[in-house]
């Protein structure tokens, strides 16, 4: 298919001749005569032959037969290719020629879009002038095209008149005046047919830019000159593009054109081609296109993939820009394709650093880490890169009620823990602070005997008694049957209220302590049957810290 592009420019080619050298041709030229401006064809016969019988009636008016047999033996000299050689008659009316002339009828060249025609005015209607081109050829223009600027029209039937062949088919032939109409045209066309232009972006203006297409001006807007975001507009002014036309109104005089169109339509025609030879598992490579606060998107040749910022490294990445720029050329590992979505991967094709971490790393070993984040259950660190461990809740600290893990560690900081557990099954490292903290059962003979009244914190209050702290990392029992006892009402609301207690035994291997009120009776002893007591109610649902010395029981 011919470019809408080049044919504008052959119709451009014919404009170099005016208007004023077009109407001095006519005159010239015999009235009924009608020429093509077109590379030089076989003379049409029927056109000479109305010249020739035009010529022989001015001649010899008297003898009409004659005439006809002048102008027959005429062009049946031209046929023979023989001007000077006498043709008779007979020759004329042979079969012959008869098929010559109606081969040389058939082979008349047919016009083409932008050719430059004129022909005889034979009628003029309201709205349209019919033309006669000769032959069976006749065309029409619109009427208004030919009006003057007083809106008069000069022409009459009769008159020769000429134009550029806008619209041919078999069944009809459109002139118009100036092939400004004939470009036009051509570009309804171009719009109807979806067929690309080419056109010269020439300044910037409200919302988009100038675009010069053979002469005409047209409108793209600033979101369709590139399929990218436009960050300078000015560097594509002076550059010739081609485009697609979008929206055609008002006879031309509103034409928008896109050049994102096309980019578009290029690109899905890469992205397909190379949607159909990407595989889960290839290596490929791949330009850092754009950041996002959640990864990166790389270009892979017509389409894009996504890596997440998981993807980047082993080592826990904050901002992607930490560790990419655009234009980065990076190798990636397809992870996942799901329809045109790719997902992508550096961290794949990088060692595994927990690995190498299971082998090395021991229990007991205390260890230097940094905290990466907080959570209700506990707080994760980093104690290599790419290599992370839990400090559950429990571990943070010793003898101490702790509802958030922030109350001990803080995003960020360095601390020194133990490892308590490696599981390379379940690829987990648990760790300890508490591990590392002193101890007070190693010294409690010093700050504590049996039959001593301390006062103490109430910790949490159940069903069969009272924890009471009595300093950190030591906790006692307070049986809640010696609480009857004494007349004393305690429940959670009194949770944290200082309370004097007796030390009533101290069992330092089991790290435990029995309580109880100092205003018992004396005559009440301790019932041996306490712990068993409480290790049975223990079990039903109760609210025990982990680190109680008697959760255990």
């Amino acid at each position: 298919m011919e470019r809408i592009d080049e044919k504008i420019e052959k119709t451009s080619e014919l404009e170099m001749t005016s208007e004023k050298q077009t109407e001095e041709n006519i005159e010239q030229e015999p009235a009924t005569e009608v020429v093509l401006e077109q590379p030089e064809t076989e003379p049409k016969i029927e056109e000479k032959l109305s010249e020739e019988v035009s010529e022989s009636m001015e001649i010899e008016t008297e003898n009409e037969e004659e005439t006809i047999e002048v102008v027959m033996e005429t062009k049946a000299e031209e046929i023979e290719a023989a001007p000077e050689a006498e043709v008779s008659a007979e020759t004329v009316e042979d079969p012959t020629f008869e098929h010559m002339l109606e081969e040389s009828l058939a082979n008349i060249k047919k016009l083409e879009v932008g050719d430059k025609v004129k022909g005889e005015i034979l009628n003029i209607t309201d709205s349209y002038i019919f033309v006669s081109l000769g032959g069976k050829r006749d065309a029409y223009a619109e009427k208004a095209d030919y009006l003057d600027k007083k809106g008069n029209l000069k022409y009459q039937v009769g008159d020769q008149l000429s134009g550029y062949v806008v619209k041919y088919s078999e069944t009809e032939t459109l002139i118009a005046r100036s092939l400004m109409t004939v470009n036009i045209n051509v570009l309804h066309g171009a719009f109807d047919e979806k067929i690309p232009i080419k056109g010269k972006v020439t300044s910037l203006t409200k919302g988009g830019y100038n675009i010069d297409v053979s002469g005409i001006r047209v409108f793209c807007p600033l979101s369709h000159i590139d399929a990218k975001l436009v960050v300078d507009p000015k560097k594509y002014i002076g550059q010739f593009f081609d485009f697609r036309i979008i929206d055609f109104k008002d006879n031309g005089r509103n034409i928008v054109v896109s050049r994102r169109a096309i980019l578009d339509e290029e690109r899905n025609k890469i992205k397909k081609e190379t949607l159909a030879k990407l595989n889960v598992g290839d290596v490929i490579q791949g330009v850092v296109t754009r950041l996002t606060s959640f990864g990166a998107f790389v270009e892979l040749g017509g389409i894009e993939g996504l890596m997440h910022i998981s993807q980047f490294s082993w080592t826990r990445i904050e901002s992607p820009s930490d560790v990419l720029n655009i234009g980065d050329k990076v190798e990636v590992k397809i992870i996942k394709l799901q329809g045109e979505k790719i997902s992508l991967s550096m961290k794949a094709l990088q060692e595994n650093p927990l690995d190498k971490a299971f082998d090395e790393l021991k229990e007991g070993e205390i260890v230097k880490c940094r905290v990466l984040r907080n959570l209700p259950f506990g707080s994760f660190v980093e104690i290599r890169s790419g290599v992370e461990g839990l400090i559950p809740i429990s571990e943070l600290s010793r003898g101490r009620r702790i509802a958030s893990p922030s109350e001990v560690v803080t995003e960020g900081e360095f601390v020194e823990a133990q490892i308590l557990r490696v599981d390379p099954e379940k690829r987990k490292i648990s760790l300890s602070l508490k591990a590392l903290q002193p101890d007070p059962w190693d010294d409690i003979d010093q700050v504590l005997n049996e039959n001593d009244v301390v006062s103490g914190i109430i910790e949490n209050v159940v069903s069969f008694g009272a924890f009471i702290k009595i300093k950190d990392g030591v906790t006692g029992l307070l049986p809640g049957a010696k609480l009857k006892i004494a007349g004393i009402k305690m429940d959670k609301a009194n949770v944290g209220e200082e309370f004097k207690v007796r030390v009533v035994k101290i069992d330092k291997i089991e790290k435990r302590i029995s309580l109880e009120p100092t205003n018992m009776p004396e005559s009440v002893s301790e019932d041996k049957d306490d712990w068993n007591k409480y290790k049975k109610q223990k079990q039903k649902k109760q609210d025990i810290d982990e680190d109680n010395p008697f959760a255990n029981l």
